[in-house]
Order: C-alpha cells, then structure tokens, then sequence
C-alpha cells in the first residue's frame, strides 16, 4: 500500500511543479471501471489553487489495486468511493476514504436509464 502512495503523491508533485505549497489534496473518485482526480494546493499566502492533473491509466489501475487491498487488508476500510489524500511538504500524509450516497445514487440512476 506503501508503494501505492508514493506513486501518487509523486505524481501530485510532479503536477503541482515548483511552487511553494503549504499542504495540497488529491481527491479522487472510485467507481467499478472508473477513477478520477481532482488536485489543489494551499500556497504560502493561504490561496487554494487547483492542479491539472496528469493522473492516467496507471495511477487509475493503482486505485483500483488501493480498494481492493482496503477491501482485504487491515485496516479494513468497506466500501468507499471517494478518498481524500492530503499531504504537506515535508512529507507527511492522511488519507480519508469515504462514502458518498449521492453519488451512487446518481450513478444508479444513469446505469437504470440506460
């Protein structure tokens, strides 16, 4: 799981590019068959700024690999399809994995429509 972060937070790095940050988070969205990310960053003078994301395939297959370790894995974390991952320049991280209704609601909706 270790790895999998990493990978992540280098890729949020690499796309925040060189500025000063004071904390930044990538939200991301699980869906069966669907990933996507959204970034920003808190810059020293205390303004969000959003990131274009360069999160693709790999870093979409290692969420998927991310939610099924959660799914298997101690600490056990049922059913999630968001995560928030905030991390400040010195390295340190927390990830919040979460639940939202509406959005599977939303989801169910278009799958029953279609």
């Amino acid at each position: 799981m270790k790895e999998i972060f990493q990978k992540l937070v280098l890729q949020l790095i690499q796309d925040i590019g060189d500025v000063s940050w004071r904390k930044s988070v990538l939200e991301i969205m699980r869906l069966k068959g669907t990933v996507r990310f959204s970034a920003t960053y808190l810059d020293t003078k205390n303004e969000i700024h959003n990131v274009e994301t360069n999160f693709g395939f790999w870093e979409a297959k290692l969420v998927h690999n991310l939610y099924d370790i959660t799914q298997n894995e101690a600490p056990i974390h049922k059913n999630w399809n968001r995560a928030k991952l905030s991390l400040l320049p010195g390295g340190k991280m927390q990830i919040e994995y979460l639940w939202d209704q509406e959005l599977e609601d939303e989801v169910d909706r278009y799958n029953n429509e279609s």
